[in-house]
């Protein structure tokens, strides 16, 4: 059973701090053969997509994946977001795609948040060179 979510912002800190955590300064998670401030990446499942009513329900299936970029001081330089996912039956389809951008710190011109009339749903959030 999916339920519907209307508080977008936690759970989406929640991914950008566990993507956040997963690059650490003093941590070198980049390959051997790259400097330590090589972009790096993670990716998972599991994200909010949003209805024509504008409520959020929860996607397991949902891909999401986010690369960071840090410069030799370990400060960030560059952020991207991005998923994917798929309404849950029943949920409120738009008669045509519908753009919607939600403030979030971090990125400042907000979130892109795109729902097809099919279902499908995604967002983009990018911050930096």
């Amino acid at each position: 059973m999916k339920k519907t979510i209307r508080r977008f912002g936690s759970t989406f800190s929640t991914v950008i701090l566990l993507a956040g955590a997963a690059a650490l300064p003093g941590t070198a998670y980049a390959k051997p053969d790259k400097p330590e401030n090589a972009a790096q990446t993670a990716s998972g499942t599991g994200c909010l997509v949003r209805d024509a009513n504008g409520d959020y329900h929860f996607d397991a299936t949902c891909e999401w994946h986010t690369t960071i970029k840090r410069d030799k001081d370990g400060n960030i330089t560059m952020f991207n977001y991005h998923d994917k996912g798929q309404l849950p039956d029943g949920a409120p389809a738009p008669t045509s795609a519908s753009q919607n951008y939600a403030p979030w710190p971090g990125c400042p011109d907000g979130i892109k948040e795109v729902t097809s009339p099919s279902g499908e749903y995604r967002s983009d959030c990018r911050w930096g060179k």
